[in-house]
């Protein structure tokens, strides 16, 4: 598992990084199209049985359709917010219509409606922080944090970690690898922040990553609870060693807008 991990990292990151720095804003937000697309095939998959999969697709569509609307985003605008409400409209309307045709009609609402809440709603705030001056920079400080407090958690966990943080949600996650992926988060974001964005006060990046490694935290338990309700270990098997796009997407989900607000409140040049 450990020899997955780090081959799926050589792999990946090399390409990330790529898209970040040489790519431009269209391949940037074609990328985070093709993510998003994935992890909300995935989100819905543990929640719906095989055969709705022509909904599932419709759903990942107007997820496209959210996303896409932060293309145009460069300081702040409502375009997100009208893209996600058009979106829960078609889907009310859509079940308003299927009445009586769908099993547990009620529960399926729900899970399409999260589901474009939580993927491409959340994602879509990577696209908005690329549109951002310095954005891809940004980008890629935003992502290494979170890889460096993922890894660093799961590593430091496994080899000191006793005392379970939250066994309900995730029997797996223990409070040294916790302590172990927050120190990790702001290291890595005063380290990062020095080399990225030495425009900015390294106190507040380190501010910031503190913050982004409670919050990713949040994300990655949230992800767990989930999975948790769908009685699957990963949200799929897409990434050898790291599960589903979902499972590494969970913690940058909720530190994406995190740092697109704090860069337009805080962060000013």
């Amino acid at each position: 598992m450990h020899l997955q991990r780090w081959l799926t990292a050589v792999i990946a990151l090399p390409v990330l990084f790529l898209i970040i720095w040489k790519g431009g804003r269209a391949v940037f937000c074609a990328a985070v199209l093709l993510v998003n697309g994935l992890g909300q095939w995935e989100f819905l998959r543990m929640f719906q049985a095989d055969g709705d999969a022509a909904r599932r697709i419709k759903a990942v569509l107007l997820g496209s359709l959210v996303l896409l609307s932060y293309y145009p985003v460069t300081t702040s605008g409502f375009l997100p917010l009208l893209a996600l409400a058009v979106g829960l409209f078609s889907f009310f309307a859509f079940y308003l219509m299927s009445y009586g045709l769908i099993e547990d009609l009620s529960r399926d609402l729900a899970v399409n409606a999260l589901g474009l809440l939580y993927l491409p709603f959340l994602l879509g705030h990577l696209v908005w922080l690329r549109n951002l001056p310095d954005g891809q920079w940004w980008v890629l400080w935003l992502l290494l944090v979170m890889f460096a407090g993922d890894t660093c958690a799961f590593y430091v966990g496994r080899t000191f970690g006793r005392k379970k943080l939250f066994p309900e949600v995730s029997p797996g996650k223990t409070w040294a690898g916790t302590l172990g992926g927050w120190a990790a988060s702001i290291l890595a974001a005063v380290l990062l922040g020095s080399w990225l964005l030495p425009l900015f006060p390294l106190a507040g990046l380190a501010g910031l990553g503190a913050f982004l490694g409670l919050v990713g935290i949040l994300g990655d338990l949230f992800e767990s609870m989930l999975k948790r309700q769908a009685q699957v270990k990963d949200a799929g098997q897409l990434l050898p060693g790291h599960g589903g796009m979902l499972d590494r997407l969970d913690s940058i989900l909720f530190a994406a807008p995190v740092v697109v607000y704090a860069r337009l409140l805080f962060f000013k040049m």
